[in-house]
């Protein structure tokens, strides 16, 4: 991949001396005194984990200069573990270099991080580690992400491949993410921005600390599972921070529909890659029969996901109007011969995606159907929802179809825009994460479903017609190898829409 030349010599740099360094300090474990780099020759290569990264203090910072002050970071281990191996302190003649000796994994002690190989440790201050860290983020983020089919990851089903493929891919859309952040003007001055830039800089660090061990995958189950926790609030606060910006820094909102759609369908990808890894990590009778493993589920059944997904509506819609009858939402499934044997149709998907797009198209269209309806029970039980799933043998095909008298022409144009929620209307101007409720969300739901349409080659329409109803028109790739993630092909490329049905 292109670097500039000046990064791309400075790693090269880095990774021949760390190989030197460590072995001269393997050699030289016994002595006080270790010979000064400039007097050693050259050391046979030394194998280089993926997860091992090195850092220097200056431009002079492996010079042959005898007083030149040299450190070394080796990353092996998870980087929170304590360790209570012995170690010694070694300086160079001069007293500038610090090398710390053991065996343990890395830990922190004060505001030194002490990172440790097999045989040795280096010490470097959190400040350089970060520095190093930085320039990793430009060097991952000019990789090309690989473009994902269902089946690469239904094969990546076991611990071990399913662990290989995320480190292969998670720090490149990490490091992708993290320099859109910074590509954005005034994005220093929204503290919801910040705060997702400071969970992405940590969750990459946080990767490239942690060594993968087939052996033993308890540190990156770890690392893995501390991540999915703290971006559960990314979402909302992206909301939040670019209706905040489009006011302060005037940016149209075709910009914002773009940057947000490049963004989340990169994250739509972490969250399938490290979804996977933790559903293979599970024990097999956690897993839900008929899954071959993982999280993508070989035999889906659309039909029982629809069933699912209108429950919940009902539930939620029966709860936020205090209803005193469930809202009717009838599922029917056609019975073509092409389908299946049996008449049902069955393909390979990820449920929890489907599930959570059948949910959002649902909750729109409950909504309009009750606040169309003026609450009259009457009026909403000869208004149900139906929801149609039919399949040939290369697509499935499924239609919510509501009489709620469907989506004015003067914004029909906006109903995909993370900018524009019909809720804003009746919820007044606070924040997006006030604004969240069961059914009307945070106004990022009919968006984010198309993108998790998208994601996997599918798509999502909608077809309204003023003064009678919506249908919306969902298609899904049915065969594995036709079903591609969509993923940004590089740090300046934007998702574009697609056009209107």
């Amino acid at each position: 991949h292109k670097l500039h030349p000046k990064c791309a010599s400075w790693r090269r740099s880095l990774l021949a001396n760390m190989r030197r360094f460590v072995q001269l300090s393997q050699q030289r474990a016994g002595n006080m005194q270790a010979t000064p780099l400039a007097q050693c020759g050259r050391a046979a290569p030394l194998r280089i984990r993926p997860a091992t990264v090195c850092k220097r203090d200056s431009d002079s910072a492996f010079s042959s200069s005898p007083s030149s002050q040299r450190r070394c970071v080796v990353t092996m281990g998870a980087a929170a573990a304590t360790s209570s191996s012995a170690r010694l302190s070694r300086r160079d003649a001069d007293g500038h270099r610090q090398v710390v000796f053991g065996t343990g994994r890395n830990h922190v002690e004060g505001s030194r991080l002490l990172l440790n190989s097999r045989h040795s440790a280096f010490q470097i201050s959190e400040e350089r580690l970060h520095e190093f860290l930085q320039a990793e983020v430009s060097f991952f983020a000019q990789k090309e992400s690989s473009s994902l089919t269902l089946k690469k990851v239904i094969d990546s089903s076991t611990p071990d491949t399913a662990a290989a493929l995320a480190v292969q891919e998670l720090p490149i859309r990490f490091a992708q993410r993290i320099l859109q952040i910074e590509g954005l003007d005034g994005w220093r001055s929204s503290p919801e921005l910040v705060e997702v830039h400071s969970l992405y800089s940590r969750s990459f660090k946080d990767l490239r600390l942690v060594e993968l061990d087939v052996e033993n995958l308890g540190p990156f189950t770890d690392v893995v599972q501390s991540l999915k926790g703290r971006m559960k609030g990314v979402i909302p606060a992206l909301a939040t921070a670019m209706r905040n910006l489009q006011s302060a820094e005037d940016y149209g909102e075709q910009h914002i529909n773009n940057w947000l759609d490049t963004f989340l369908l990169s994250r739509i990808g972490t969250e399938m890659l490290t979804s996977q890894y933790i559903a293979c990590t599970s024990s097999i009778k956690d897993s839900p029969k008929g899954r071959r493993g993982g999280i993508v589920d070989h035999a889906c059944d659309p039909a029982i996901i629809c069933d699912r997904a209108a429950k919940h509506v009902r539930k939620l819609c029966k709860s936020h109007y205090n209803m005193e009858q469930e809202l009717e939402i009838i599922i029917e499934t056609g019975a073509s011969c092409e389908i299946s044997g049996q008449g049902r149709v069955r393909f390979p998907y990820v449920p929890q995606y489907l599930f959570y797009i059948l949910v959002e198209l649902l909750k729109n269209s409950a909504r309009a159907t009750v606040e169309s309806s003026g609450g009259d029970q009457s009026q909403i039980r000869a208004r149900p929802i139906v929801v149609t799933v039919g399949a040939d043998p290369s697509q499935v095909a499924i239609r919510v179809h509501d009489s709620a008298g469907g989506i004015p022409f003067s914004v029909a144009d906006r109903v995909w825009s993370y900018m524009y929620s019909t809720a804003n209307q009746s919820t007044g101007g606070t924040g997006f994460s006030q604004q969240g409720t069961p059914l009307a969300g945070f106004g990022v739901g009919l968006p984010l479903s198309r993108l998790y349409a998208r994601y996997l080659g599918g798509s999502l329409h909608l077809l309204s017609l003023p003064g009678i109803g919506t249908r919306a028109y969902l298609y899904l790739k049915r065969l594995e190898s036709e079903a591609r993630e969509e993923v940004p092909s590089h740090i300046g490329h934007s998702v574009q829409p697609e056009p209107p049905l």
